[in-house]
């Protein structure tokens, strides 16, 4: 399939003209629908929505479902505006999705027969949908919360996560689930469209999760590593040394450091724009403010900057 990324300037009804499961994403982020023909940028400005995190999460997203490579840049990702996302997801599931597929799922069995087989499908879904939220309690108080504590500088030096990429058990058990249903479902006419319906919106959960478990592993988990590696160590006062008064990458903007990776790695002013969703006058604007901030000039020093403030690795750099 055609590789697809979308900028600022696309408009949002394109994001979801690509591929209609997008409205689940763009409305996780709080906007609702009637956004006419305006831009990704311009919408995200007026729900208050981080439009880099809109932007390299829908881009995420239609990788997956596409099966195309994904164009993500983390550089600009507002930690804490994922994190709502990721939220709003757990609560769409646990509140929304999965009560309502048990209320289908009674309303489209006759469980008059008292048949066995019945019994054992419904007890199945009921197990997993405790393992869901399982699953969803200790993300959010122990891996979410973590990462809260990491932005708010309250977690302690040593404090480190042990994040482990979802079991594929978790979205196997689901698709489990839909064959049992498909092979040993007993046969109802009078009921089978609404049985059908269940089967099939049983998949769309299925894709729904799996799509949330790769977001949160491509993304949240390579953002907490990063905070974990930039928090201080230990905290020593100590008179200033000629090489404490050097210049330091929190003297440079999170936007600017990103910049600056860019042109170490020897990416063009336009490279740099595309990838990390800005116009070229901003990058041009990003790297006057960090020749001036650093009194570096030329590509090469930046590059020796970024690795000596462990920005980028030596065999990234291209100059």
């Amino acid at each position: 399939m055609r590789k697809e990324i979308f900028y600022p300037t696309n408009k949002l009804s394109e994001v979801i003209e690509a591929d209609y499961r997008m409205m689940q994403v763009v409305c996780r982020f709080g906007i609702a629908m009637g956004f006419a023909d305006k831009t990704i940028s311009e919408v995200c400005h007026e729900h208050g929505v981080d439009v880099h995190t809109f932007l390299a999460v829908i881009n995420c997203v239609n990788g997956y479902l596409k099966s195309s490579e994904k164009s993500v840049s983390l550089e600009l990702v507002d930690m804490r505006s994922l994190l709502d996302y990721l939220k709003r997801t757990h609560a769409y599931l646990i509140h929304h999705q999965l009560p309502r597929m048990r209320r289908n799922l009674l309303g489209a069995i006759d469980f008059s027969q008292h048949n066995d087989v019945v019994s054992l499908l419904l007890k199945y879904f009921d197990m997993y949908v405790a393992e869901v939220h399982r699953h969803v309690k200790f993300e959010e108080s122990e891996i979410y919360e973590h990462a809260e504590r990491l932005l708010a500088g309250t977690a302690a030096p040593d404090e480190k996560m042990t994040i482990q990429r979802h079991n594929e058990d978790f979205v196997n058990k689901l698709h489990e689930l839909i064959n049992i249903f498909l092979q040993y479902c007993p046969p109802d006419q009078a009921h089978n469209d609404a049985l059908n319906e269940v089967v099939y919106n049983i998949y769309r959960i299925e894709d729904d999760i799996y799509v949330h478990c790769r977001v949160e592993d491509d993304m949240l988990v390579p953002l907490i590593r990063r905070l974990e590696r930039r928090r201080p160590r230990v905290a020593v006062t100590s008179a200033p040394t000629e090489d404490s008064k050097q210049p330091s990458s929190s003297s440079l903007s999170e936007r600017e450091q990103a910049v600056a990776v860019c042109v170490a790695k020897g990416m063009a002013n336009k490279e740099i724009a595309e990838q990390l969703f800005l116009s070229v006058n901003t990058v041009t604007t990003h790297r006057r403010n960090i020749a001036r901030k650093l009194n570096i000039h030329s590509a090469a020093g930046i590059a020796i900057y970024c690795v000596v403030n462990k920005l980028v690795k030596l065999e990234d750099i291209k100059i």
